[in-house]
């Protein structure tokens, strides 16, 4: 037990440096852009400071709290700081922010923030929809969870396991992915156009329209994890009165 009693630990001590890098790059372009381009009230830069304390703090004191279990569902809810991280990086901040703060016409925003809000709700159930499909028909549940006596086993290397059940099934990754690939090579194009056009909305623009297809990439990666790792943990826990930990992905 000693490699789960780490795993949660050495997770969160190799994703938090990086989860703060993407956090401060937030506050950098919340700042530079919203206050300094547009003029608008620092709330986007506060915003993005609030998440960059919650994103650090919240998985150190999961750590604590789980004290050493390395619970599965402890795992996954730290895990959830650092994906709701780079979904703000990549989706709130170049996109709602600029729908929400940016100096524009009052149906522009409505229209614009309502389109963003229904696309990802819609991703979100489509995703949660089709991991419990997968996870109701195929062997991943019997075959991901060892029973070792007093707990259930899951390793890390089952995510890949995961996502090679779901990838025959669902367009996801694919589908958000080849937008990028379309827009990314016409960003210098998408550039010259929008910038005479559109003055200081040009860069952020072009941001907002070639990330957002990446956030609701994220958010499926988050769905997928909230799924696996707490919702199917905590029912095991319930049903087999044991707790699920997660070890390593060492034999």
């Amino acid at each position: 037990m000693s490699r789960s009693k780490n795993c949660l630990r050495d997770v969160v001590r190799k994703t938090v440096p990086l989860t703060l890098f993407v956090n401060v790059v937030s506050m950098a372009i919340a700042y530079g852009f919203y206050r300094m381009v547009f003029h608008v009230s620092l709330l986007p830069f506060w915003l993005a400071t609030g998440m960059s304390i919650l994103a650090v703090l919240g998985p150190c004191i999961i750590v604590l709290i789980d004290g050493g279990q390395s619970r599965l569902a402890a795992l996954g809810l730290a895990n959830l700081f650092m994906i709701t991280a780079f979904y703000f990086f990549c989706g709130v901040v170049p996109f709602f922010f600029y729908f929400l703060f940016a100096p524009m016409p009052p149906y522009v925003h409505a229209g614009a923030l309502a389109l963003g809000i229904v696309t990802t709700g819609h991703w979100m159930i489509f995703t949660a929809r089709d991991v419990n499909k997968a996870l109701a028909t195929s062997g991943f549940v019997r075959d991901a969870f060892e029973d070792m006596g007093s707990v259930l086993q899951y390793r890390l290397q089952n995510i890949a396991k995961l996502e090679a059940v779901l990838s025959p099934r669902s367009p996801s990754g694919k589908l958000h992915m080849c937008l990028v690939l379309l827009i990314a090579p016409l960003s210098l194009v998408i550039g010259r156009v929008l910038t005479p056009a559109f003055g200081a909305h040009g860069p952020i623009l072009l941001s907002a329209l070639i990330l957002f297809p990446v956030s609701q990439w994220i958010a499926g990666i988050g769905i997928r994890q909230y799924i696996v790792m707490i919702h199917l943990a905590k029912r095991l826990e319930r049903t087999q009165g044991k707790p699920v930990v997660v070890v390593g992905d060492g034999p």
